[in-house]
């Protein structure tokens, strides 16, 4: 009875960043770091082109994952409607073992076959995954729950804005940028649980936020905002 309460904690995953480096990777057409974040636009590029994506200037909004209920199916599908109703391209990169959450999907693919802003891969391959990482604006990881999750660190290794639920693993290792709690380590991250947030004087929620933030932040300040986040850069201070 005299035992102080057990305190439980858990263990994060770690990443490979000799794997996942924009600066190594040979599966990404152009190398960047913090400092020549431009080059990520190279390989936006690469990846509109190879799903065929119409050339413009819109943010390219992702999810690459498993389709699992776990994953928060309901509002990755949400996801695509709201991007590409909102001024954004949207790109998936999955597959379920449950056949009825693939021939879902296989549905939504059919629905946008003709909409040049929208490709949804239902399959899944390493080196098309590194080239979404590295060519999307932003990713959705809208996970019910997540021990820890890996989505959110290789996002991060590639400076790409990640739009996710306040979950488990997720809650640990991303951080609102509107919401600093102190422990934030990246600028540039939107929290979707908020339903809705003042923005401009409307209000509008997390994807439009991101999407809205992304028209305009220059390739300048998204070198200072993505600092420390790929390996081998710093992060200055903002205190």
């Amino acid at each position: 009875m005299n035992h102080p309460p057990l305190q439980i904690r858990g263990v994060l995953n770690g990443l490979d960043y000799e794997q996942f480096n924009p600066q190594t990777d040979p599966h990404i057409p152009a190398k960047y770091s913090a400092d020549t974040i431009e080059k990520k636009y190279e390989n936006k590029r690469s990846a509109a082109k190879a799903f065929m994506l119409a050339d413009n200037d819109k943010p390219i909004v992702s999810f690459v994952g498993r389709l699992d209920p776990q994953k928060g199916l309901e509002l990755v599908r949400h996801a695509i409607f709201y991007a590409l109703g909102h001024g954004a391209q949207f790109v998936l990169l999955g597959s379920s073992p449950d056949a009825s959450i693939n021939e879902h999907f296989w549905g939504l693919k059919r629905h946008f076959n003709d909409n040049p802003d929208c490709h949804l891969e239902i399959a899944y391959n390493e080196e098309v995954a590194h080239l979404i990482y590295a060519g999307a604006d932003m990713i959705v990881v809208p996970s019910r729950y997540e021990p820890c999750g890996l989505t959110q660190i290789i996002a991060m290794a590639f400076g790409t804005v990640r739009l996710w639920r306040a979950v488990g693993g997720l809650a640990d290792t991303v951080f609102d940028k509107d919401f600093p709690t102190g422990r934030c380590t990246s600028a540039t991250d939107m929290f979707l649980k908020t339903p809705t947030i003042r923005v401009s004087n409307r209000r509008c929620s997390a994807p439009s936020r991101a999407i809205t933030s992304s028209r305009n932040i220059s390739a300048s300040s998204c070198s200072t905002a993505c600092a420390g986040i790929i390996p081998g850069t710093s992060r200055r201070s903002t205190t």
